[in-house]
Parts: structure tokens; C-alpha cells; sequence
């Protein structure tokens, strides 16, 4: 498990100790044992009341809203959250899918190859005369050539 995840869980179980004893009991034991057997052993949090003044990792907050959502509201509160979750999810998508989407791309992409006639005539150009240079002596070997071919 991620470093990260489990200073989150240091800082939910010092949190889970301030907590009053009636919302404590609305999160199963099962999942507090996890918290409290995943938490990093090197990591001591600071956490006093009033938590909103604490400075708390981003996954701790995203963590204590799963437990407020899945545990500790009642259904119609969190049947709302739920909608706000999924709507928040879908307006992320969209926005990957607008900005990532592969007709997009290939669009851009031929806007880009997009060159007025005359920048064409000049690639073209520039890459005939670099093809036209020989070596010297290729050159010298191609007219000899052409002598013997003659006789």
C-alpha cells in the first residue's frame, strides 16, 4: 500500500479518537480494525479540535467524506451525495472525452498538414535539388558509365 494512503489512515484513526462515541458507533468494527492495522507506524499526525482548522492530506478529506457518505448520514442525504458523485464523475469524463477524443485529434492533426500552395511548392522544391546534388564522384562514375554504354 501507497505511503500516502497510509499517513491518510494515522490521521482518520487520530480523528476517529475525537469523534463522539454515538457516531463512532455508526462505522463498523471492521472497518475501523483496517484503518487502525493499516496506519503508517513512523507517521504521528496532529490533529486537534476543531478539525476544520487541521491542515489534512488531500486523501484523508476524500477518505472522511466516504465514511460521512457511506456510514453516518441518513439515506435521503446520501442518495443525494451519490447523484453529486456521479454527475461529478460524468462531467469529468466529458471532459477527457472532449479533450482526448480521436476524431479530434485526427482533425487537428490534418489542420496541421495543412500548407498553403506555395510553402508546398517550396518543400517540394528544396527537396528536388537535394536529391539532384551528387557526390563528385558519382558524377565522374556516371559519365564513364555512359562512355562504355556508348561503345
Amino acid at each position: 500500500m501507497k505511503e500516502m494512503y497510509k499517513e491518510a489512515f494515522s490521521e482518520i484513526d487520530e480523528i476517529f479518537k475525537l469523534m463522539p462515541e454515538n457516531l463512532l458507533n455508526k462505522i463498523p468494527l471492521k472497518f475501523k480494525d483496517i484503518i487502525h492495522n493499516k496506519k503508517s507506524i513512523e507517521y504521528k499526525p496532529v490533529i486537534k479540535e476543531p478539525i476544520e482548522n487541521c491542515i489534512l492530506k488531500d486523501e484523508t478529506i476524500i477518505i472522511l467524506a466516504l465514511i460521512y457518505r457511506d456510514f453516518l448520514c441518513n439515506e435521503a442525504e446520501k442518495e443525494q451525495l451519490k447523484l453529486r458523485d456521479a454527475q461529478k464523475i460524468k462531467e469529468a469524463e466529458d471532459e477527457i472525452r472532449e479533450k482526448y477524443n480521436p476524431d479530434d485529434i485526427f482533425k487537428k492533426r490534418n489542420n496541421h498538414k495543412d500548407i498553403d500552395a506555395n510553402e508546398k511548392t517550396k518543400i517540394v522544391t528544396e527537396t528536388r535539388i537535394t536529391l539532384i546534388e551528387e557526390k563528385w564522384y558519382k558524377k565522374l562514375f556516371n559519365i564513364v558509365k555512359r562512355i562504355f554504354k556508348k561503345n
